[in-house]
Parts: C-alpha cells; structure tokens; sequence
C-alpha cells in the first residue's frame, strides 16, 4: 500500500479521546513532576507518533490532576502513550471517547434517523 494512501487511511481512523488523570500521592506527584520536565525537555517524543496525537495536555497541581485530549487509532497507541505514567507513578487515567463537532452532528443526524425508523 502506498506510503500516502496508508498515511490519509490512519488518519481518518483516529478517534478522539479526553482523559482525566490523578497522581495518587504528594511523592507521586513530585518526582513525576522531575520526570514530566525532562521529557517535556527532550522534546516530548511520545506526544506525535505513528498512530497517536497529542491535542492539548493541562495540569491541576493543586489537586494532582492531569486533563489530556489526543487522537489515537488504536487502545495500543493510547497505552504506549500513557503506560509509563501507570507503571511508574501510579497514575490512574479515566480516558472517555469523545467527538469532534462534525461527529456530534453526524451522530445526532443518525440517531435521528434511528429513532425515526422505529416509529
């Protein structure tokens, strides 16, 4: 398959997600932290790859909470992005699927149709 073609493939395939995450401990928290600002540091590799997107990422330090919107293709893409964080430091991420608002309106359109035909 050719290079392009595959490239335009994954990207209509990803889908949007938000996550809310919660460092479990002040400790968590702080050597995250040392952690966090060496990766952002290193150019933050893990944030763009083949498969996954980083949209926008926010910090409440004050209650240990990360909010993240990204785009992935695949449960594999969001764990090679996100696993790390668990393993290490304990972070429970709640990751929800989301759509844009073309998708919303695409999907309210079907449900609308849905509920239409059942009449």
């Amino acid at each position: 398959m050719d290079f392009r073609l595959k490239l335009y493939l994954r990207f209509l395939f990803m889908a949007y997600y938000h996550v809310h995450g919660l460092i479990p401990d002040g400790i968590s928290q702080s050597e995250g932290y040392k952690m966090f600002e060496k990766y952002i540091a290193s150019g933050a590799p893990m944030d763009n790859f083949d498969g996954f997107e980083l949209v926008n990422r926010f910090h409440a330090p004050e209650t240990g909470e990360v909010f993240v919107t990204f785009k992935a293709d695949s449960h594999l893409a969001i764990s090679q992005h996100f696993g790390v964080w668990r393993a290490k430091f304990g972070l429970d991420w709640n990751i929800t699927a989301v759509l844009s608002d073309d998708e919303v309106i695409q999907r309210n359109k079907q449900v609308a149709d849905s509920v239409a035909s059942m009449q």
